[in-house]
């Protein structure tokens, strides 16, 4: 149980976050009737809390929380000693509003504590919003569901019972919407959501919503055009003007016909003013139209602390006096100070101060997306004096408490890699070695498989998040696409844009190509093979490649030079997104690993040569080496197994060979046979850079291949033998007459340090 929260927490708190809509549906629907004191949502969202602290400091080991926990919990008691000297009521009600007030406090410094676990998709915070609006949107058309105002005033809430809370949450998450729009480019559907996004929060009926999104349209247009001279990207300015055009001139059209606008009316009719200017020419009326006569309020609450005894001033007056529920001032830190008093004012401020100083100093780097979010926390500051129900509501509070801590550079950077499977395989094999290299004190590092299976995936580091995402095979087309659309979709919502870095690892995995350009904006694929070969036809080279949107990805990664050289012949136009790293070996791990006794002993008057490898005719051209063993008196030991093992055991036969060829099959360790080698053989008529390449120079053996390539260090002519594939016997022949080696010597271990070190470049973005 520990190991999975430790590794699902990020899981848990998203999937918190997006029932947060259908929590209030219910606490609306309970409320309405029920007069319970302590509702649904305050009952669901303390246990979370709970769960939360206790997660914090006995699985991630966070004591260092326990000090403010003591400081709260002490202060707690001091509250309520003054509740039961001083007044006569209920404690459940000052209870209840002490865990409205004190939640975001605990659990922004209890999230901050845990925040390089937690990674909170702008698109679940989306998907969050776009449940509130369908939620209100649909008891709005069937004309049922609960009023915004009680008199008076018009608007529609659906079944959600605090219309301050649920404008609160709208107005935060506004700044995301432009965010997820500034990164898609399917404008229909964008225009389709900003309609309905604008009539529902304008039919709900309160001010908030709406000028939060005045002043998001206003700050985003402002940083776009700023950047658009800055880059001179004239063109681009161009389409932002007429985007916000379009967007003020739709506003202008639907305002007229909305409670929003009703609402203005009946207020201006109700203060008998004209126009909303002449608001402003008189205090009284500023305070009842902008403020809705808080201004009043914190008048009549700071009399009543003034005429306070010390012990209340000190820890505050509650939320109950002569058995009544006191009138709030609904504006957030004037409601602490006046209930909790100056000590639990300056407990609350504290912490919050702390945890806010410390994002600043550690925030990420200025680009939109931050700037969006730098909106969005402006905004909690901004709604928390004006309009309250902020900071002091446990239903907006974790929202708050995640935008804060998105602004909030961590400490590792957070990876992902998809692949197929981790079956035994040479690709299979390089994402092991490439992963347990990783520096897990810089990174997080998650690895998601179309299947969770195969034999090496208990030689990853067990830090890996490794995670399943399937790809559905029913016969009926209808099932097989749905599954595949919702889990796709499922994934998007929890994953957009969520990682510092993403690799598509399996080339030709649709499903990988697709989680990786999903995950991260800073992407990449893996190029393992040289394709010219693979696609001798540019026409289908290019529609492999088109097919999964190579154009799309930051970078592209080749093995070998020979495989960038193919793509960028036809690819001129990507030439500046490739990049070239060869794969990794666990050097120590196969030095050890070939010192694990057999049951296979070599000929001793024959020089023997091994294939490590699928046996697939197709690329791996197998008979070739079996031919050396008829025609130059070797013997041959096949590790591996594959389609055309028996067609290949079948021609030992005809060539009358297979006294002297044997085929050991698929191993687990093949490093064993390959030290018993006088010669490895790769007889393929095209690879990217074979794997066994490097695991030959690590075993010191001489290499015969067929393969001239090179990667971004080593060139294999240095290393190898390169035979021609049509006069493999010829040239083999003059290699075994050869007295002394020509190999130069190499340190791979300094090669892969240096290689790693790219890649944290790339994995930083900086490269």
């Amino acid at each position: 149980m520990k190991k999975f929260i430790e590794k699902n927490i990020n899981i848990i708190i998203s999937l918190f976050v997006i029932l947060g809509p259908v929590i209030d549906l219910l606490t609306g629907l309970s409320t309405n009737k029920t007069n319970l004191s302590l509702s649904l949502g305050i009952i669901v969202r303390t246990i979370f809390l709970l769960f939360i602290v206790i997660v914090s400091i006995f699985i991630f080991k966070k004591k260092k929380l326990i000090i403010p926990y003591l400081i709260i919990g002490l202060y707690f008691v001091f509250f309520l000693i003054g509740n039961i000297l001083y007044k006569d009521n209920v404690l459940i009600n000052e209870i209840h509003g002490f865990i409205r007030t004190f939640y975001f406090p605990i659990l922004l410094i209890t999230m901050y504590s845990i925040n390089d676990n937690i990674r909170i998709s702008k698109m679940l915070l989306f998907t969050t919003l776009f449940i509130y609006l369908l939620l209100i949107f649909i008891p709005m058309i069937f004309g049922i569901g609960f009023q915004t105002y009680d008199i008076t005033k018009v608007g529609t809430l659906g079944f959600y019972a605090s219309a301050n809370e649920i404008s609160g949450i709208i107005s935060l998450l506004t700044p995301i919407i432009f965010i997820i729009f500034f990164n898609t480019k399917k404008n229909i559907v964008k225009f389709i959501f900003f309609i309905f996004y604008l009539i529902v929060i304008l039919m709900i009926g309160t001010k908030t919503s709406f000028i939060t999104l005045i002043i998001t349209i206003v700050m985003s247009f402002i940083y776009l055009v700023i950047y658009s001279i800055k880059k001179k990207t004239y063109k681009n300015l161009m389409k932002i003007s007429l985007i916000t055009i379009i967007g003020i001139v739709v506003i202008s059209l639907i305002i007229p016909k909305t409670n929003f606008y009703k609402n203005i009316e009946i207020h201006l009719d109700y203060l008998k003013v004209d126009k909303v200017t002449d608001i402003f020419k008189d205090e009284k009326l500023i305070d009842h139209f902008i403020f809705s006569q808080r201004l009043t309020f914190l008048n009549d609450k700071a009399n009543t602390y003034s005429n306070a005894n010390n012990y209340q001033r000190l820890f505050g007056l509650g939320y109950t006096k002569n058995n009544k529920t006191m009138k709030l001032i609904e504006m957030d830190l004037y409601d602490v100070y006046y209930s909790h008093g100056i000590i639990g004012f300056i407990i609350f401020v504290t912490i919050v101060l702390y945890v806010l100083i410390n994002i600043i100093r550690k925030r990420n780097k200025a680009n939109y997306e931050r700037y969006m979010l730098s909106i969005s926390a402006l905004l909690i500051i901004l709604l928390s004096y004006v309009t309250g129900h902020i900071i002091t509501a446990p239903a907006v509070d974790i929202i708050a408490v995640i935008i804060l801590l998105s602004l909030m550079r961590r400490n590792k950077k957070d990876l992902l890699f998809a692949d197929k499977d981790l079956r035994i395989g040479g690709i299979e094999s390089a994402q092991v070695n490439l992963i347990n290299r990783i520096d897990f004190n810089k990174y997080n590092v998650t690895l998601i498989l179309e299947e969770k299976s195969g034999e090496l995936l208990n030689k990853l580091d067990s830090r890996t998040i490794v995670k399943e995402l399937k790809v559905s095979n029913n016969r009926n087309i209808i099932i097989r696409k749905i599954t595949n659309v919702l889990r796709k979709l499922i994934f998007t919502i929890f994953n957009y844009n969520n990682y510092d870095f993403s690799c598509c690892y399996t080339t030709y995995s649709y499903s990988s190509n697709k989680i990786a350009k999903l995950a991260s904006k800073n992407n990449s694929i893996y190029v393992h093979s040289d394709y010219k070969y693979v696609y001798q036809d540019e026409k289908d080279f290019r529609e492999f490649f088109d097919s999964r949107k190579v154009n799309e990805y930051k970078s592209i990664i080749f093995v070998s030079n020979e495989a960038r050289k193919s793509f960028i012949d036809i690819y001129k136009e990507l030439k500046d997104k490739t990049i070239v790293f060869n794969n990794f070996v666990d050097i120590e791990k196969i030095k050890k690993l070939s010192n694990e006794k057999i049951d296979v002993e070599k000929n001793s008057d024959r020089p023997l040569f091994v294939f490590v490898g699928r046996l697939d005719d197709s690329s791996k051209k197998l008979k070739r080496a079996i031919n050396l063993v008829k025609d130059l008196d070797i013997e041959l030991w096949i590790v591996g197994d594959g389609p055309d093992r028996k067609m290949y055991e079948e021609y030992t036969k005809e060539l009358k060979v297979n006294k002297y060829v044997k085929f050991i099959g698929r191993k687990n360790n093949p490093y064993p046979y390959m030290l018993q080698a006088d010669y490895l053989i790769i007889t393929s008529d095209y690879e990217g850079f074979p794997v066994i390449y490097l695991e030959g120079i690590t075993l010191n053996k001489n290499i015969i291949t067929t393969i001239n390539t090179s990667d971004d260090e080593i060139n294999m002519e240095d290393y190898a033998y390169i035979v021609s594939k049509e006069n493999i016997s010829k040239d083999t022949k003059k290699v075994l007459e050869r007295k002394k080696d020509n190999k130069k010597d190499i340190n791979l271990e300094d090669i892969f340090k240096r290689r790693m070190k790219k890649l944290e470049k790339l994995f930083d973005s900086t490269i």
